[in-house]
């Protein structure tokens, strides 16, 4: 589920220990520069996953009309995946899912996480303010906010 974040995690720690270890007078700026590219990785990736698994749940009915049409309206929904948009799908799909999803996920790390990983991402892609998080803080964040998605898909599936 994980396996493209996770594998250019390994490559860019390898490669910042690469330059940190050569003496390499710009390594902070190699990690600022791995620190962004994993945001926008990380959301993008999250977003696909986010759209997979509604997928993944209407394509249990076997009607691919039907199939169809929820793969275009989360497809919509789904250009920043901020927690309030999972809650309005969760919603439409069963009060219930809403319910059971802000119960394991509301004012936890992993609901922080989230929300700045896609504050970070807004401050990149609209040029807005700084980057606000260290490649440490990417990693770590990255790591808390996987529960989301796991709770997510065990909820729905």
């Amino acid at each position: 589920m994980f396996d493209t974040i996770d594998l250019q995690i390994s490559d860019s720690k390898k490669e910042i220990d690469d330059y940190i270890e050569s003496g390499y007078q710009y390594a902070e700026k190699i990690k600022h520069h791995y620190s962004r590219s994993l945001v926008l990785l990380i959301v993008s990736e999250y977003e696909v996953l986010i759209e997979n698994v509604f997928i993944s749940r209407a394509s249990k009915c076997n009607d691919q009309i039907l199939i169809n049409y929820i793969k275009n309206q989360i497809n919509k929904k789904f250009r920043s995946p901020d927690i309030r948009k999972i809650n309005e799908i969760l919603k439409a799909f069963d009060e219930n899912f809403y319910v059971a999803f802000c119960n394991k996920i509301n004012n936890t790390p992993s609901h922080t996480a989230w929300d700045n990983l896609l504050r970070a991402r807004h401050s990149i892609v609209h040029k807005q303010g700084s980057l606000n998080l260290t490649y440490e803080e990417v990693v770590s964040s990255y790591q808390e906010t996987k529960n989301i998605l796991i709770e997510l898909a065990s909820l729905i599936l």
